[in-house]
């Protein structure tokens, strides 16, 4: 969905606010995930699957929530690409197992 600069911005302050208290409650976030990059995944992820009303209607807890649900991913993600392969066949088995 196509938002304006102005609004643009707007989620923008309201990410960091989020992205930046995140990486506070949880450091493994600060660690492995780049700030900029996190901030700018989220920012797109919202803009494409939201309006800019139904962001800006979302809860700070809300928004909280599904923010570190994107970023739990990227982590796990990041964490796989270090992974060998013996490590990833190991992964993978386990998940079809649950």
């Amino acid at each position: 969905m196509l938002t304006n600069d102005h609004q643009q911005e707007l989620m923008l302050k309201k990410l960091e606010q989020v992205v930046s208290a995140l990486m506070e409650e949880r450091p493994v976030f600060k660690e492995a995930l780049d700030y900029g990059e996190t901030l700018q995944d989220l920012l797109d992820a919202f803009q494409r699957n939201l309006s800019f009303e139904e962001f800006n209607a979302l809860s700070d807890e809300q928004l909280k929530k599904h923010s570190r649900g994107i970023m739990a991913l990227r982590l796990l993600g990041a964490i796989g690409d270090s992974f060998t392969p013996e490590q990833m066949a190991i992964f993978e088995d386990a998940v079809r197992r649950k």
